[in-house]
């Protein structure tokens, strides 16, 4: 009888224990498929759900990223997504690690800067070579929809009286010239930037006035030549109103920027990508350029010239 009871005890002791254990496996596999971060373990989802109801968007700190923002954002909002946004995050590097945090989960982007982000040593210069080599080369968890025609490109300026002073046609020709640079932090240390002039054209400047990203602290500066030159993006209606000289680039420093959105895996269903999509197809640099100059010059609101550019462009 003390025998067979101790048997029982044992077995009883026994299923319980695999019990528990079957439990645990369950809950970490719960776990461990339901994360937003992308992080060192990739646990973002890789599949793309059938439905999506909200979305997080983001953007850059520049008007024409907030306008782009706003003009996915109100798409999707007109397709019965529920849309939450984020403007005005920061630079490149402040909302790529919100997007890998899974804070926002589509933002506006330009395809040779976002290239140049995840791939530093890639070489391509043409606009379907960047656009093909950003796909393979973003983040596990992260997608590159459709490229629009629109495009907004860095350029590298000078007043004309600064380009017939010193005779500059090309970026080759600022070799040796005594000259201030001025522009934002990142344009002094990216091969977009001081860092291409320096390993490409050989060019050092006499001082560099670290100031914004193409906005009215570099304009002004370069206006009052307290700066000769300076990156600007070739949708921003200065550059024709005001004759600057942008400077030929033979070396291919600046590379093709046209509009894509990039989106989290696990935020792209059929619906969302096919409006994202339609937006990019619609889409035009020209569009852009106007756009811009409403918001930067006209002081309008990107929420109000994203409305119209919709009301003109509808997506079916």
């Amino acid at each position: 009888m003390a025998d067979e009871t101790m048997e029982a005890l044992v077995l009883r002791s026994t299923l319980i224990r695999t019990a528990i254990a079957g439990v645990a496996v369950l809950g970490l596999a719960g776990c461990g498929g339901g994360g937003d971060q992308l992080g060192d373990s990739n646990a973002g989802s890789t599949t793309a759900p059938a439905e999506v109801k909200s979305i997080t968007v983001g953007s850059a700190d520049f008007s024409e990223s907030q306008l782009l923002a706003e003009i996915y954002g109100q798409a999707l909002a007109a397709k019965g997504i529920e849309v939450k946004k984020k403007p005005n995050i920061g630079n490149r590097e402040t909302y790529m690690a919100a997007i890998k945090d899974g804070s926002v989960d589509l933002v506006p982007e330009y395809t040779g800067a976002a290239l140049a982000y995840f791939d530093k040593n890639s070489t391509e210069t043409s606009e379907d070579g960047a656009y093909d080599a950003l796909k393979k080369a973003v983040s596990p968890g992260l997608e590159i929809l459709d490229k629009s025609p629109a495009a907004d490109e860095d350029t590298i300026v000078v007043t004309k009286a600064t380009a017939d002073k010193y005779s500059l046609k090309s970026l080759a020709d600022l070799k040796g010239k005594d000259l201030v640079a001025g522009g934002s932090s990142e344009f002094k240390v990216r091969s977009a930037g001081l860092k291409g002039l320096k390993e490409k054209y050989d060019v050092d400047f006499k001082n560099y006035l670290t100031l914004d990203a193409g906005g009215p602290l570099s304009q002004k500066a370069l206006l009052d030549n307290k700066i000769q030159v300076t990156n600007l993006f070739t949708t921003q209606s200065i550059i024709k109103d005001e004759g600057l000289v942008q400077l030929e680039d033979p070396e291919n420093i600046l590379p093709p920027n046209n509009v894509v959105p990039l989106i989290r895996t696990d935020h792209k269903s059929d619906a969302i990508a096919a409006t994202l999509n339609a937006v990019s197809a619609k889409l035009t640099t020209d569009d852009l350029t106007d756009m811009v100059k409403r918001i930067d010059v006209g002081k309008e609101s990107a929420d109000a010239v994203a409305k119209d550019w919709l009301s003109k462009n509808p997506l079916s």
